[in-house]
C-alpha cells in the first residue's frame, strides 16, 4: 500500500469551491443509462432509453484461503472467469452486515453491501444506512445525501414525497462490476456499476445501469471484531478535484467493447443477490 498524503487548509474562497466541487462530484460520479419501460405486458421497449445523471492489486486467488488473504485482482484479465468473489461481513449490525475484512476486497465489499442496504422509499431506513456505513465524521453529510436519493426514487416513481408506499411502487438493485483505485494506504475509490429496476405506481418498470463512486476509508476502532471497519468518507476538496477531473467509469453493458474499456471488473453474482424495497402497508 502506498504512503501517499494529501491536505488541504480551509479557507473561505476554499470552502466555496468545495460546495462547487461537490456538485460536480455528485453528477459526474454518479450516472444511470436506462434501458427501456416495461407495462403489465411485460413489454420492453428498448428504443425510448435515456441517459441521465443522478444523484443519490496484485492478481490473487478468489478460492481457497480465509477471506481476509484475498487480495483484488489488478484487472478484468485477471479475475476469475465467473467474476470475483467478495468477502462477506463479519458481524451483523440492525440486520446489516459489517465487519469487513481488512483487505482491499474488503473495501469493495463494503460498497456492495452499501448499494444493496441504500434502496428503495423510506427516510429512516436511509439514515440507519447512511448512519452505519459511514466514518462517523461524515455521517451528516451522508444522511442528507440519502434523503435526497430517497426523495428522487419516489419522485421517479410517482410516489408521494411522505407517507406510505403504494403497490406497486419498488426499486431493485443488483451490483455486478466495480473497479478499485489505491488513493493512499487503507484509502480507495470503488466504482460500483449495478443493474436496477424502478417500477412505479402505475406499474411501469425501468430497466437500467447505475454507476455510483464512493470513497472508502479503513476507519480504526479498538472495539470492533477486526480492530475496526470499512467506512464511506466525504474526501477531501483536492480528491474530489482529481476525481472530476479524471473522470469514473461509465454505466455500459457487461460483455461489450465498452465494459472492457472503462475497466469494471464482474462481481461473481453468487454473492452479490439482488436487492428489492416495495411498497408497504
Amino acid at each position: 500500500m502506498s504512503s501517499r498524503s494529501t491536505s488541504t487548509i480551509p479557507t473561505p474562497a476554499g470552502n466555496i469551491a468545495r460546495v462547487a466541487v461537490l456538485v460536480v462530484i455528485a453528477v459526474v460520479a454518479a450516472t444511470a443509462v436506462w434501458l427501456g419501460t416495461r407495462g403489465d405486458d411485460g413489454a420492453t421497449d428498448r428504443d425510448g432509453g435515456s441517459t441521465a445523471n443522478t444523484s443519490g492489486e496484485s492478481a490473487g486467488s478468489t478460492s481457497g484461503g480465509s477471506a481476509s488473504e484475498r487480495l483484488a485482482p489488478e484487472n478484468a484479465a485477471a479475475a476469475p472467469a465467473d467474476g470475483v468473489s467478495l468477502p462477506t461481513g463479519s458481524t451483523q449490525t440492525d440486520g446489516y452486515a459489517t465487519g469487513f475484512p481488512y483487505t482491499d476486497l474488503g473495501a469493495v465489499a463494503l460498497q456492495v453491501e452499501l448499494a444493496k442496504a441504500q434502496i428503495g422509499f423510506d427516510y429512516d431506513q436511509a439514515a440507519t444506512v447512511a448512519q452505519l456505513y459511514s466514518d462517523p465524521a461524515d455521517q451528516a453529510v451522508f444522511e442528507q445525501r440519502s434523503h435526497d436519493a430517497v426523495a428522487l426514487r419516489r419522485q421517479q416513481a410517482g410516489v408521494p414525497a411522505e407517507g406510505q408506499v403504494p403497490a406497486p411502487a419498488s426499486y431493485a438493485v443488483t451490483p455486478m462490476a466495480y473497479t478499485l483505485t489505491e488513493l493512499d494506504t487503507d484509502y480507495y475509490v470503488v466504482n460500483l456499476l449495478s443493474y436496477v429496476t424502478l417500477t412505479s405506481v402505475d406499474g411501469e418498470a425501468r430497466d437500467g445501469l447505475y454507476a455510483g463512486t464512493q470513497l472508502v476509508r479503513w476507519v480504526a476502532d479498538p472495539d470492533a471484531e477486526n480492530g475496526g471497519d470499512w467506512k464511506v468518507v466525504e474526501g477531501s476538496t483536492t480528491d474530489l478535484e482529481n476525481l472530476v477531473a479524471q473522470g469514473q467509469p461509465k454505466a455500459v453493458a457487461p460483455e461489450t467493447k465498452e465494459f472492457e474499456a472503462e475497466g469494471w471488473i464482474m462481481i461473481d453474482p453468487t454473492g452479490a443477490s439482488s436487492t428489492e424495497a416495495g411498497a408497504t402497508s
